[in-house]
């Protein structure tokens, strides 16, 4: 698969630390950190549940793919993406373009606990309970992952310093 970028992604369920992993992250490596959602509220000027009642989850799943293409022509950077950026087959071979894809597993139970807004969550709320939309997305975060770092139970230090190693390893940083 030919590269068109040399980022560093962080995928994974909601809860499972992406913005605070990639947000350290950027800081100990001195990198640009864009959390996706973050982005996407921006450029909608609205919030992510505004954004799902106006324009359902397939609309949000567009502003995710503008999102990525955005990336190609962007400085290397530490991208923290949403939970169900997987979900969308162009977005999950773009993932994988764009440079090393790293996926913070995390179980369905411990991801819940850790959300302090779950308002903020639109699929929280939803009729689908946490653990089967996890179920239903982890071939996709699998099948998306250059590295897998297991989440539960640590800390964020123990998870960033799992990362870096990892990073290290294959050449990324």
């Amino acid at each position: 698969m030919e590269k068109l970028a040399d980022h560093i992604i962080f995928i994974g369920f909601m809860g499972s630390g992406k913005s605070t992993v990639s947000r350290r992250l950027a800081r100990f490596e001195n990198m640009n950190c864009i959390d996706m959602d973050t982005y996407i509220e921006r450029e909608a000027n609205m919030k992510i549940p505004e954004i799902f009642k106006l324009e359902g989850e397939a609309g949000f799943r567009e502003r995710e793919w503008a999102f990525l293409c955005s990336m190609i022509a962007r400085e290397r950077s530490i991208l923290s993406c949403g939970g169900g950026v997987v979900t969308n087959d162009s977005s999950r071979e773009l993932l994988g373009q764009l440079g090393c894809v790293v996926y913070l597993k995390v179980d369905a139970a411990e991801a819940v606990s850790r959300i302090s807004r779950p308002e903020t969550r639109p699929l929280l709320s939803g009729e689908i309970p946490p653990a089967e939309l996890l179920a239903s997305r982890l071939k996709y975060y699998e099948q998306a992952a250059d590295i897998t770092i297991d989440t539960n139970g640590k800390t964020l230090y123990q998870v960033v310093t799992a990362v870096q190693k990892a990073l290290r390893k294959e050449g990324k940083l």
